[in-house]
């Protein structure tokens, strides 16, 4: 059962214990139990959905308004029985005699949570199901079971029913997972045997081996109860893709950091050991205050302790600007001190039997640290710098011979590259130390939300009180006077080891790393006004005014407090670790991200940028929303100072089942940022009619070079499944193209649409099943740009129409459009790549894919290339009877006429064009003649036409009409321009041939 379950079991249990003691007239035992259930729900309103945060927060008001009541005696409407859940008890399905009761038999949910256990008990009887798949679908129906409990209606008998079935899932549940901790272990013991046990001090390249590379395959219930020797879960091998990305970030700053497998290091205690990889580097500034570097046993005043004491109180920074990291050790200490469970203590070996861990009289300590996808193994000895001074020139405790705090400190100061550190933040430290989910809350840009200042307030408050996260906090870049006269560092990192409301404000409790240097602001050590005898009560402090005195006069320890208010206008980021354990399903996968994978800058397509499919099953499907939490993760393999071009990453989800391109109306938008972590935090509301499916998209502001990355997905309630979102079809022709001053013919609305670059696609299978066609330009030239598939001859086009089009990208669209279609008939088709503007000019690339290989396309010549172009102007004017419109009318002869003379056989066709916006819809027509225009046959119309343009209609177009080209003989033509009904107006007549022709102006 996953901790938020049992969370809500705890309060639930709290709520009717509560009920019990009030019916039994004990107020006292009452507010008790009901002040557990208010904590209990305020801590799972902190990562709950926004709706079940609304819904907890009603049950907290209303318990909080009952404690009110019975403390001042008022009389207190009883709680209906249904409205609290006790734990079950181990009792049969039906009533003592048998009977099931009658509020069940015809209710839908108990047959529908009912027919879920008779599922998981078939499924537990099929052989070769994982007990992971077994136990999830025994805790769908204990659900089920559970929410009708909830259900106020509910009446008693039934409820009582209702918790014996869910105490018999609970204790199947218990039983399975029981079973699958010792099958897990042996799968260990065996994979044990299969390591490759690395002596460090041989191999100091050596690249992991695949065989000690393990992940999950499938998002399965996470049991936070049980902790198994190794952090990988032995369920498969990963992936080749996964162990090469692992293999090639296992070298880090030149030293090379094993995944970790289980604590199965060899430590000699009786040989001194000294690191192969060498002592870690040191500034230039450091190395002026070292002395020399020491063992424990040369400096120390008494023997060498790992921890004599776990406390953020004793941790002091020195020369290192690691202030984040050390921030981190103080948070994660006060974690172990306040909890009593080990956090940071546990990652140090060689341990004892308990657990805890120990000094090495040899020297070695293995140091267990999250880095780039996995927890790894980092090899340090005890040599520590040592300054003039007499003093340690690295991190320490106040205790000269207490080393957990010195030696974790150089651990990870070796994977990042040595004491010389350029610094980080402590959200990524904290996750170095612990694998938890950094988050990162911006103070200068909140956003609103669930960052406005009182929810974030209200997550710290119940998230901190029960341990769920670590939090610290980091100012700016502070002008030097502010900061000297509010007593802060600027761009500095300190630990937040208590947050607490009171009746009048809001406070943390901060350290800072430096062990000096406190808060001179509001609440303050020096601010007299605001500390009352009644807020030193309320903080637990000393008596009143004493207290007071003691923090004025006390050594400035760097331990202050400090209000809300004045964290958010000093402090420029908020940066919160959420325990894993609050996620009932979570899967990992590890990618690499090639720099050829896709434009260098993704403004407009997102197509090519890795993408994943998460999808929730039709299966037991939820009416409320959950929490689904996506990490990014960058690996990093070498120092990234702050002057060093890092990478901007983000990840944003889109509620769809394709591949995205284009980047607009995000589900979800990730922030840009070059921290190695991104968050991306969702509420999921699955629908009833299939499954639900998200597609995640990893983002690069500017793609610099290939990257490696670990994507991880955690999930409150749902279990889903995560895959590779359905990649373009494989078959590709990539075009590289430009519209030149020739070329940039427009939108459809412009007369020279017909001069956009324009391609001949030919397919030769009877169809394709899908075809994608891209069409990008250059982020640099803003270009408004569009495709058309047409139907037709594969001919250059100078219109087009609703019917002609098989597809079209849609409207134009800045930079990239794309256009996917399905079952693409064989045939001969034009592409049409154009602009909204003409004129405009810049380079273009043009990529068809397809999942056939049976395709062409191929480069069409503009409209009468290595033709003979010639033009005949004329105008159809109503005063003198050439405005004749079409042969309705009965004098379509005394429209303009053009006397053709082809002197040889030639190929020749033309183009009508109206001048100015194109108002009338026209034609054009050529008819065999004599020498001086005269026609064969006088009632011609353009049905009877040698050639004519649109098979004899009249059509509308800004590009004109157009006739096909045609194999002409030797002789006389008539060409005539017309319009359907008269029109005044002008034109021009666009001739192309062969062979060398005469035209004259007859009319």
């Amino acid at each position: 059962m996953s901790r938020v379950n049992v969370l809500y079991e705890q309060a639930f249990k709290a709520a009717e214990d509560g009920h019990a003691a009030e019916s039994g007239n004990d107020a006292a035992l009452a507010i008790q139990h009901f002040e557990q259930a208010v904590q209990l729900f305020t801590r799972l309103a902190s990562v709950e959905s926004l709706s079940k945060r609304t819904l907890l927060h009603e049950h907290i008001q209303d318990f909080q308004q009952r404690i009110q009541d019975l403390r001042s005696g008022n009389d207190v409407p009883a709680i209906p029985h249904a409205e609290v859940c006790s734990r079950p008890r181990p009792e049969s399905t039906t009533d003592d005699d048998g009977r099931l009761p009658d509020a069940l038999t015809a209710d839908p949910r108990w047959l529908y949570a009912t027919r879920l256990e008779q599922e998981a008990a078939s499924t537990e009887a099929m052989r070769n199901v994982a007990l992971p798949v077994v136990m999830d679908a025994y805790m769908r129906a204990a659900d089920e079971f559970m929410e009708m409990l909830r259900d106020k209606s509910v009446p008693d008998d039934a409820c009582q029913c209702i918790r014996r079935k869910v105490e018999r899932l609970i204790d199947r549940i218990t039983t399975l997972k029981n079973q699958d901790h010792e099958l897990e272990m042996e799968d260990l013991m065996m994979e044990a045997d299969l390591l490759f046990h690395v002596d460090y001090a041989k191999v100091k390249r050596k690249v992991p081996d695949a065989t000690s590379l393990h992940h999950q395959q499938h998002a399965i219930p996470h049991d936070p109860g049980h902790v198994a020797a190794s952090d990988v879960a032995p369920l498969a091998k990963y992936t080749a893709e996964e162990v090469d990305v692992l293999r090639r970030s296992s070298v880090i700053n030149g030293r090379l950091f094993q995944p970790w497998i289980a604590s199965d290091e060899k430590f000699d205690t009786t040989e001194a050991f000294t690191d192969p990889d060498g002592l870690l580097s040191m500034s230039s500034k450091q190395l002026e205050k070292l002395a020399k570097w020491v063992r424990p046993s040369e400096y120390g005043t008494a023997p060498p302790r790992m921890v004599s004491q776990i406390s953020p109180y004793v941790i002091v920074q020195d020369v290192v600007t690691d202030c984040s990291f050390v921030a981190s050790l103080c948070i994660t200490a006060a974690y172990e001190m306040r909890f009593h469970k080990q956090l940071i203590t546990n990652i140090i070996f060689p341990q004892d039997p308990n657990g805890a861990p120990i000094v090495n009289p040899g020297g070695k300590y293995v140091v267990k640290l999250w880095a780039n996808g996995v927890p790894r193994r980092v090899v340090v000895d005890d040599y520590l710098p040592l300054g003039h001074s007499g003093s340690l020139l690295c991190s320490c405790t106040t205790e000269s011979n207490e080393l957990w705090v010195s030696i974790i400190e150089k651990a990870y100061l070796k994977v990042n590259g040595g004491y010389d550190f350029p610094g980080s933040n402590s959200g990524i430290d904290v996750f170095a130390l612990t694998g938890w989910i950094p988050e990162t809350i911006s103070f200068a840009d909140p956003g609103g939300g669930d960052t406005s200042a009182d929810m974030v307030w209200q997550r710290l408050m119940s998230a901190h009180n029960f341990g769920d996260c670590l939090i610290t906090i980091a100012t700016g870049d502070l002008p030097k006077a502010v900061a000297k006269q509010v007593g802060l560092v600027p761009s500095h990192a300190y630990a937040v080891l208590n947050v607490v409301e009171t009746t009048s404000t809001r406070l943390l409790l901060v350290k800072n790393p430096w062990n000096r240097k406190r808060w001179r602001g509001p609440y303050g050590m020096d601010d007299v006004d605001r500390w009352t005898p009644d807020l030193d009560r309320e903080l637990g402090l000393d008596d009143g005014d004493a207290s007071r005195r003691r923090r004025r006069h006390t050594r400035d320890d760097g331990l202050f407090w400090i209000d809300f208010a004045s964290v958010q206008t000093y402090f420029s980021a908020l940066f919160l670790n959420w325990n894993p354990d609050l996620f009932r399903y979570r899967f990992t996968m590890h990618k690499h991200w090639p720099v050829d994978g896709g434009p260098e800058n993704d403004t407009y397509n997102l197509g090519y940028n890795p993408q994943y499919a998460l999808t929730f099953p039709t299966l037991d499907r939820k009416t409320k929303p959950f929490s689904v939490w996506i990490l990014l993760s960058r690996h990093v393999t070498a120092v990234e100072a702050p002057t060093t071009v890092q990478p901007f990453l983000a990840l944003h989800v889109y509620k769809q089942r394709s591949r995205v391109y284009y980047p607009n109306n995000a589900f979800a938008r990730g922030t840009y940022s070059n921290n190695p972590h991104s968050l991306t935090c969702v509420d999921v509301e699955l629908t009833a009619d299939g499954p639900t499916t998200f597609i995640l998209v990893a983002s690069q502001y500017e793609k610099l070079a290939p990257l490696d990355y670990t994507i991880s997905v955690f999930s409150t309630e749902g279990p889903f499944e995560l895959t590779t979102a359905p990649e373009p079809p494989p078959h590709r022709i990539h075009v590289m193209d430009a519209w030149t001053t020739d070329t940039a013919g427009g939108s459809p609305k412009h007369a020279t649409f017909v001069n956009n670059p324009q391609y001949q696609l030919v397919i030769d299978d009877a169809s394709i099943e899908r075809m994608l066609l891209t069409l990008e330009a250059p982020p640099a030239v803003e270009l408004a740009i569009n495709l058309r598939l047409v139907r037709g001859d594969g001919q250059r086009i100078g219109s087009v129409s609703k019917k002609s089009v098989r597809a079209q990208s849609g409207e134009y669209r800045p930079g990239f459009c794309y256009m996917e279609v399905e079952a693409v008939e064989a045939g001969t088709y034009t592409i049409v790549a154009s602009t909204f503007e003409p004129h405009r000019t810049g380079s273009f690339s043009l990529t068809v894919a397809a999942t056939s290989a049976a395709f062409q396309v191929l480069t069409l010549p503009p409209e009468g290339h290595n033709m003979i172009p010639f033009v005949c102007s004329g105008k159809w004017n109503v005063e003198v009877g050439t405005a004749a419109g079409c042969s309705n009318y009965g004098h379509y002869l005394d429209n303009p006429q053009f006397l053709v003379h082809v002197m040889a056989t030639c190929q020749l066709f033309f183009r009508l064009r109206q001048r100015g916006a194109a108002s009338s819809t026209i034609n054009v027509s050529l008819y065999p003649c004599t020498s001086t225009g005269q026609l064969h046959d006088p009632h011609c119309n353009p049905t009877t036409a040698f050639v004519t343009s649109a098979k004899g209609s009249y059509t509308n177009s800004a590009c004109g009409v157009r006739t096909p080209a045609a194999q002409f003989p030797r002789g006389f033509y008539l060409a005539i321009p017309s319009t359907f009904d008269p029109h005044h107006g002008d034109f021009d007549l666009h001739g192309y041939s062969d062979a060398p022709v005469v035209t004259t102006r007859l009319r």
